[in-house]
This record gives structure tokens, C-alpha cells and sequence, in this order.
């Protein structure tokens, strides 16, 4: 098509919305209409007329003219939507909402599109940008920490003849009744149940605290969202408390070393402990140092981050937050009860989240901009191998789904190249006591 005879003009509605009013000659829709029309020729069987044969008044007659002039209009309507935006040289940042205006036969189409444009961005001078390292030493306290929850995995369970307390294993016959018919689904025999770990209906641990062997416990609870047809209806549970196991730690020597596998010494076992503590704890702190980096760069820029995009980020939260909570058996009304908070504060407290997310990722795509930073294949494939180890799957097969679904790919390399702007701006930041990286 000729854009010069596409006729454009732009009203700035309020800041980064902008309307287009576009005018195109009918005699620029006529490419979009002979396809429209060969369709139907090749759809519709008209005796008299070979497939593809089929005349246009007899389409025209058959499905209605307006109809083909739907279709065209739908086919050719992307591509002149691209068109105007080029001609005015907007860049848009989310879908337009788009109205004709006029489509009458001898006129020209006349459409409108509301368009949110990306807003200008000027990144603050990264030397600015002044944080603190936390520091990333390993402690004896890390490393005791360590040796503890090497004790718990190889600990043993003992019976005692005391009342069950939070950490203690407890072997109960759990059965659940909804009036007298008892519920399979609600229902274990023999179940090791640890107390405090909430895992069970939601007042059973409740009613095993202090409770003894032999004890017979009695309590009607609901069920979360999560336990599907049972959710949210009473069921009378009896729980059968049978025996009481507490956790026997195995004694902090050289013989717990051995069992963790090629260690002769308690202290062999504390040296390797500490030297893969201190890899964790570095990369911990340059994961620290990147979001403090940006943290200051979302503070330092007065940019005003486009409300539709926020607007879209704040749903998009605002669902994931609901589907959690729903899977717990909890509501957005619960969930601000438990924390004290109003739904309101939840709400707004979660649209600035949303403006700051915005605002964070139009900066890291300006500093990628301004420098000429790009995606290669090379950061794809290693991103997709990092996927892959993550998710325990195969590396070509999840290359081959990646590249061919677009928007996956798209969102991928979205993803590196912002990570890749970060680590440009972490370089150049004025960062105090990051740790040198020994290899």
C-alpha cells in the first residue's frame, strides 16, 4: 500500500495516550478485498460455478456484502494500525482500543486508535548510584547453624511418654465423618503426623497439643479450597492419638561426619561446610547489590511510569495473589485480616509495587537502549540450558518449544536483556564492600 495516501493525525489526550484518526482511500482496501472475496469463492459451492469461480454478486447475494467487507476490513486493519504508527513515529507499549469510524462502500474507511506510547526515559548517571555491600562473611554461628540441620536429617525418632509438643511426631488414627458417614478422603489410619507443621485440617495441631497416648480427640473443622469437593463443609473429625515420637539428634562427633560421606573429622566436615557457605553467601550478596542497585536507580529517576501498563501489572499481581490465597482457603479479605491490614491498604500497597515493577523495567530497557546492549543466540542457548538444569528437563527439547512458541522467546530474551542492562549498571554503580569473586 501507499502510505502516502494514508491521511494521519495525532490529539495527545493526557500524558503517553495518544489518539490517531486515520483515513484511508477505499482503492487502498482493495487487496485486502480480492483476498476476502477468493476465500469465499473457494468456501462456497454454487452450481453452474467451479471452485474459485464463484462471481462476486453471487457471494455478494450468498453471505452479504457487508460481511466480506468485515472480513477485509479485520485482515487489513493490523497492518494499517502499524502503518500510522510509523507515519506518526510512536512506539506503543500495549494494545490499542480501536474504533471505526466510518466504512460505508465509496468512502473512505475512518478509524480511531487510542494508543498508550512509551513515555521518554532518562537514566540517571549509574556513578550516582551509591549502595552498600552486605557483608559476606561466614560466621561460627552460619556454620553451627549448618551442623544442626545436618543433625536433624540424620535424627531418629524415639517413643516418649510425654504430651506431644510443636516438633514431635505424633501416630494418630485420624478419621472424619460428615454426619454419621465417615469420609475416606478425610481419613488416615496409622498417620505420622509431625505437630506444628499445619499440614493437616487446620485445627488439628491444635488439638494435639498436650495431648497424650491413648487420648481420643473429637473436633469439627472445614477444610481449605484447596481439598476440592470437601472444601468448605463441616466434617466431624475423631483422632485416635496412639503414640508420641520426639526427635533424637545424633551427637555432634566425627562419627556424624563419616555418615555424611568422605569426611574422617568433625573439623574436615565444618571446613567444607564454610567453603560452601562462603560461595552461597557471595552470590547471595551479588544478588543483594543488583536489587539495591536498582532500587536506587527506580528512586533516583523521576520518570512517571504509564498508568495502563501499571494498571496491567497490578492485575496481574492481584490474580496470582487470589490464586494462591484460594488454593490456602483464604480470600483477599482473609489474607488482609491476618495482617492487619485493610483490603484497601493490600490494594494500594500492591499498585505501588506494580508502578515500581513498571517503572524498573522501562529503565533497565533504556539503559539497554542507550548503551546497545543485545540478546545473542548465545545468552538464549545459556539461558535455556539454566532452565533446563532448574527444571530437571531436556535442553534441546525445551529449545525446540522455546523457539517455537514467540511469545515465550520473546519473554526470554526480555528477560536476559534487562538482566544483562542490570549487570551494566552494577558495574559502573558506586558499589561499597561487594566481594571479590575468586572464580
Amino acid at each position: 500500500m501507499d502510505d502516502s495516501r494514508l491521511s494521519v493525525s495525532a490529539e495527545t489526550l493526557e500524558r503517553d495516550r495518544v489518539k490517531l484518526r486515520v483515513e484511508v482511500p477505499e482503492d487502498a482496501l482493495r487487496p485486502a478485498l480480492d483476498a476476502a472475496y477468493r476465500r469465499w469463492s473457494q468456501q462456497i459451492k454454487v452450481a453452474g460455478f467451479r471452485k474459485g469461480k464463484v462471481p462476486r454478486q453471487i457471494i455478494d447475494a450468498r453471505v452479504g456484502r457487508d460481511t466480506v467487507r468485515s472480513e477485509a476490513l479485520e485482515d487489513a486493519l493490523p497492518g494499517l494500525y502499524r502503518e500510522s504508527l510509523r507515519l506518526r513515529d510512536l512506539e506503543p507499549i500495549a494494545p490499542p482500543e480501536i474504533d471505526i469510524v466510518s466504512f460505508e462502500p465509496g468512502s473512505p474507511l475512518v478509524f480511531e486508535a487510542t494508543v498508550d506510547v512509551r513515555p521518554e526515559v532518562r537514566v540517571p548517571d549509574p556513578a550516582t548510584l551509591r549502595v552498600e555491600a552486605p557483608s559476606a562473611e561466614v560466621t561460627d554461628e552460619d556454620i553451627d547453624s549448618q551442623l544442626e540441620r545436618l543433625r536433624e536429617r540424620f535424627a531418629e525418632l524415639e517413643t516418649v511418654g510425654r504430651p506431644a509438643r510443636s516438633g514431635d511426631y505424633v501416630l494418630i488414627d485420624l478419621k472424619g465423618y460428615i454426619h454419621d458417614r465417615e469420609v475416606e478422603a478425610a481419613s488416615r489410619p496409622d498417620l505420622l503426623y509431625e505437630l506444628g507443621s499445619r499440614s493437616g485440617p487446620p485445627k488439628l495441631d491444635d488439638e494435639l497439643e498436650n495431648a497424650r497416648p491413648g487420648e481420643i480427640l473429637r473436633f469439627t473443622d472445614r477444610l481449605p479450597e484447596a481439598e476440592g469437593e470437601l472444601a468448605d463443609r463441616d466434617i466431624s473429625f475423631t483422632v485416635l492419638v496412639k503414640e508420641v515420637k520426639a526427635k533424637k539428634l545424633p551427637p555432634l562427633d566425627d562419627e556424624l561426619a563419616k555418615t555424611m560421606g568422605e569426611f574422617d573429622t568433625l573439623e574436615e566436615l565444618k571446613a567444607d561446610l564454610r567453603s560452601n557457605l562462603e560461595v552461597m553467601k557471595r552470590r547471595l550478596v551479588e544478588e543483594q547489590v543488583r536489587a539495591a542497585v536498582l532500587e536506587e536507580l527506580v528512586k533516583a529517576s523521576d520518570l512517571e511510569p504509564p498508568a495502563r501498563l501499571v494498571e496491567d501489572e497490578f492485575q496481574h499481581r492481584l490474580g496470582h495473589l487470589e490464586e494462591d490465597l484460594k488454593r490456602s482457603g483464604m480470600t483477599i479479605a482473609d489474607y488482609a485480616a491476618q495482617t492487619q491490614i485493610t483490603e484497601l491498604e493490600l490494594r494500594r500497597d500492591l499498585r505501588d509495587q506494580a508502578a515500581r515493577a513498571v517503572k524498573a523495567e522501562l529503565l533497565l530497557e533504556q539503559v539497554a537502549r542507550d548503551h546497545e546492549i543485545e540478546v545473542t543466540e548465545e545468552d538464549i542457548g545459556r539461558e535455556v540450558a539454566l532452565l533446563a538444569a532448574r527444571s530437571n528437563s531436556d535442553p534441546q527439547e525445551l529449545a525446540r518449544r522455546v523457539a517455537g512458541d514467540r511469545s515465550a522467546l520473546t519473554a526470554l530474551a526480555s528477560e536476559v536483556l534487562k538482566r544483562k542492562a542490570l549487570d551494566h549498571l552494577v558495574e559502573h554503580a558506586d558499589v561499597i564492600g561487594l566481594p571479590a569473586d575468586d572464580g
